[in-house]
Parts: structure tokens; C-alpha cells; sequence
């Protein structure tokens, strides 16, 4: 016999909620004295890197059809996109923003995410700072807010994705965990309550993009890492929350979880946890960009003296693979076609992934003497690295064969990735103004460069910008 109906259960709320959560604490209740000196420093230095990206990639075609569209679905508002400048909804301009700042790859990368967190915390922070006025400080402290989430997020959504060592592996790309950090900004600067910001996250999290990453490897398109999604799913789902829509239990929220977020607040992970990349292409391909690098620093290596290139590596890596690219997004996928533009051109930017570089007849005829090998110690270092084993790197061994015989090879190359040596705040002034220059009025870098690094003390963040539209030169005359 059924048990009785009990109508006294259905006003009882879910039983997830009466438990408390680290994660919605520290939404809720951070502020700008609480954050060490070391996580705002480099919360400001991940904004001038992804403004820089978004600079870059304002005028790919992926950028633009996002950007019609936001244009087209959201065409008024107080937020504003790098890509044409306009005004939108807070929703359209995060979206555009996010799609131009992964655009050519050349965004950070994040710790336990297997991807690019700067491309969605910090178009969806400026466009709340935009929508909300929010003064220079409190931005900065909604960006600590978006890494720190995302890092934990990324870490639930693929927790298992380590362990999974075979071709066979996939795992969900940015804008699957990518949602649950942006819900979190959106939530911090709108200042909602602690029940109201976990149903913003299990909403984020429940309607976040499935996003199968290794099918991009294989296939790539403009979906590439999702990121427009992920910012525009967490704004929705903390609008949603606001207007009382309810969420599932969010994976921060769950037991089994509970060490990835206790540490929330006393732990910061962003001075350590952030790549900031030097070449516009995946990730993967830079052990093997650092072994050329290398190359080219001990040896002469005129292009048209290399009659042969192996690379050595790992699987993911050689997943790439070394076909000959007939999009951007195939060529920043593509092992073989970075490695062959920087042994021409000495740089792997923007320009060298360009759709109007692909017909390039000296990188694409050296690509055709590109090799590419799976070693097994390469291979075991890699999956070490990836349960943060001190043994693990990212490597890779590049051997040249010149065309007189000799043969040269850079020995086992290492990529360090966390935490990213070498960076420096002037380092990262001059990537900004790297990738600026020809996307904005020359005069203007230097000001935004200088408004940046006072952004502690504005009492409005939008003049920022404000002041990068009025200096956007016109997409149509990139």
C-alpha cells in the first residue's frame, strides 16, 4: 500500500538548503579589505591580459557574428562590446566580450579547469561593473570572486577527468564551469542573499553547456571553448535566482566536494593558478613553441634550411595533429602549423593564426616536413602533471634535420604552468600593449594602461570602459 500524501513536505525546502556552504559564503560576504594584497595584484593584472585578448580577437569573424547577434537579441543596455562598441544588454555585451577574448587563444588559462577563466569572469564582471556602476575595488574583488569559484567549479565539473588516461578521454570545456563562476560574479555584485546564490548556482550549473571538448580538438569550429555561454548562462541563472526560480544542489554544496571549497577565503588559488600565454595558439602546443624558441636561440635556423621537424610529446598534444588548417580555429588546434609559423616568423600571435596567414606558402610548406611522436616518458609526465605529482611536466623535444645534414634537437623542454614564472606587471603592459596596437588610437594605450593601474581608486569602473570604446578603431578598418 502507498504511503500517504503528506502536504506539509511540499513547504519543508529542499534539505540541501539547511546545511550551510562555503562557496555562497564567500559569494555573499567578501569584501575588498578582506583580499590579500598578492590576489588583487594579480585580479588586475588577469583584466589587463583579458582585455588584451578581447583587443585581439575583436575582429575575428567568430567575435563578429557574436556581436551581431548580441547587437540583433540585446540592443540596448548599459554594457558595452569591444567589438563594435556599441551599447547592449549587460547579457549581449558579457556574451560578444567573451567570444572575442578567446577568440585567437591568446587568454589565460586556469588551475583545475583544463581551460580559460579569464574569458568569462572578466567580460561578465565589466559588464556588471557597467550595468551597476560598481567602483574600481569592487570590480576587482567580483573578478577574485569569478577565479576563485571557477577554479573549484572546474574541478567538480571534470574531478574525474585525471584519472582518465586513454585516447578515449573527454571532458567538459570552460563554459560548463565557466556558468557556475559567472553566476557567482553576478550574484557577489548584485549583493543576493546566501539561499538566493545557491539556487543561482545549481541553475548555472544544471543549464550549463555539455560542451564535449575533445570533439573541438578533432572537429574545431567557433564553438571552441563555449566561454559566451558560460558567461551568459551564469547571468541568467542569477536573474533567475532573483526573481525566485530554484536550482538543484550545486556540486560546491556537496559533501564529497567539500575540500575543493573549505578553503574558500583563506586559501586563494589565483597568485598560483593562472597561465598567461605568450603564443595565440592551445595550450598543448607551447612546450613545443618553448623547444623552437629554444632552437632558434642557440643555432641559426633560416626556414629554408630545415628539411625535416620531429616533435615529441604527449597524447593530447599530438591530438592537434598536423593537418593543414583552413580556419583560425584550425590552425590554433593544429601542433604543426604554430610550430612551423615560429620557426618562420620567430612569433606565434595573432597574425600568425589569422585567417588571412593560412595561405601562407612558407609556413604551410614546412608544415608538410613536420612529424609528430608519442613517447612513453613524455606521456607518463604529462598525466603526473596533471594530479600535480612534482615528477609531472608538460614536455616536449624538438629535433630539426637542416637540409646539410645536421641534426639538432632542444632535449626535453618543460612547460610550467602553475605558477607561471616570469611574469611581470611591466611584462604584462607590454603584451597588452602588443596586442592593442592597431585595434585602438595609438595615444589612448598608454591612458588605459595608466587608468588600469589606479583602477583600485575610481569610484566608477564603467569610465574604463567607456574610455576603450571611444578608442576602438572601426572593426571594417582592422
Amino acid at each position: 500500500m502507498s504511503a500517504p500524501f503528506r502536504d506539509d513536505l511540499r513547504s519543508a525546502g529542499p534539505a540541501w538548503m539547511r546545511g550551510g556552504s562555503p562557496a555562497a559564503d564567500f559569494i555573499t560576504e567578501l569584501t575588498w579589505e578582506q583580499v590579500p594584497r598578492e590576489v588583487t595584484d594579480r585580479a588586475v593584472m588577469c583584466l589587463i591580459d583579458t582585455l588584451a585578448a578581447m583587443l585581439a580577437g575583436r575582429a575575428s569573424a567568430s567575435a563578429r557574428a557574436a556581436d551581431d547577434l548580441a547587437r540583433a537579441w540585446w540592443p540596448a543596455g548599459p554594457a558595452t562590446s569591444i567589438v563594435s562598441g556599441s551599447t547592449l544588454g549587460t547579457g549581449g555585451a558579457a556574451f560578444a566580450n567573451a567570444v572575442a577574448a578567446n577568440a585567437v587563444d591568446i587568454d589565460d588559462c586556469g588551475i583545475y579547469t583544463w581551460g580559460h577563466p579569464g574569458a568569462q569572469v572578466v567580460p561578465t564582471a565589466l559588464a556588471l561593473a557597467e550595468e551597476l556602476r560598481l567602483s574600481g575595488r569592487e570590480l576587482i574583488t567580483a573578478i577574485v570572486v569569478g577565479y576563485e569559484i571557477a577554479f573549484r567549479a572546474g574541478r567538480c565539473v571534470n574531478h574525474e577527468q585525471s584519472a582518465v588516461h586513454s585516447a578515449e578521454r573527454t571532458y567538459r570545456a570552460c563554459g560548463s564551469w565557466g556558468a557556475v563562476a559567472c553566476a557567482a560574479i553576478a550574484c557577489h555584485a548584485h549583493g543576493l542573499d546566501d539561499d538566493t546564490t545557491r539556487h543561482a548556482l545549481g541553475i548555472a550549473e544544471y543549464d550549463s553547456p555539455d560542451l564535449p571538448m575533445m570533439r573541438a580538438i578533432d572537429t574545431p569550429g567557433m564553438v571552441k571553448h563555449g566561454v559566451g555561454f558560460g558567461a551568459l548562462t551564469g547571468l541568467l541563472s542569477a536573474d533567475l535566482a532573483r526573481r525566485g526560480f530554484t536550482g538543484i544542489e550545486p556540486s560546491l554544496d556537496q559533501e564529497r566536494f567539500g575540500p575543493y571549497v573549505e578553503d574558500l577565503g583563506s586559501d586563494y588559488y589565483l597568485p598560483r593558478g593562472i597561465t598567461w600565454k605568450r603564443y595565440s595558439s592551445c595550450a598543448w602546443t607551447h612546450p613545443a613553441l618553448l623547444a623552437v624558441e629554444k632552437l632558434r636561440t642557440e643555432h641559426p635556423l633560416p626556414h629554408g634550411s630545415v628539411a625535416r621537424v620531429v616533435i615529441e610529446t604527449y597524447p593530447d598534444a599530438a591530438r592537434l595533429g598536423t593537418r593543414l588548417p583552413r580556419t583560425t580555429e584550425e590552425a590554433q588546434f593544429n601542433l604543426a602549423w604554430p610550430v612551423a609559423a615560429m620557426l618562420v616568423d620567430g612569433r606565434v600571435g595573432p597574425e600568425q593564426v589569422a585567417d588571412a596567414r593560412l595561405g601562407s606558402p612558407e609556413i604551410t610548406e614546412l608544415c608538410r616536413r613536420i612529424d609528430v611522436v608519442v613517447t612513453d616518458d613524455l606521456t607518463r609526465r604529462y598525466y603526473l602533471s596533471e594530479v600535480n605529482d612534482p615528477e609531472g611536466s608538460d614536455s616536449a623535444v624538438v629535433t630539426v634535420t637542416l637540409t646539410d645534414g645536421t641534426v639538432l634537437s632542444s632535449g626535453r623542454v618543460d612547460h610550467v604552468l602553475y605558477p607561471e614564472p616570469g611574469w611581470t606587471l611591466d611584462e604584462m603592459r607590454d603584451k597588452f600593449t602588443w596586442l592593442a596596437a592597431g585595434r585602438l588610437e595609438p595615444a589612448s594605450i598608454p591612458r588605459l594602461l595608466a587608468a588600469l593601474a589606479d583602477l583600485e581608486s575610481a569610484d566608477d569602473s564603467s569610465v574604463l570602459m567607456r574610455d576603450l570604446a571611444s578608442s576602438l578603431i572601426p572593426v571594417g578598418a582592422l
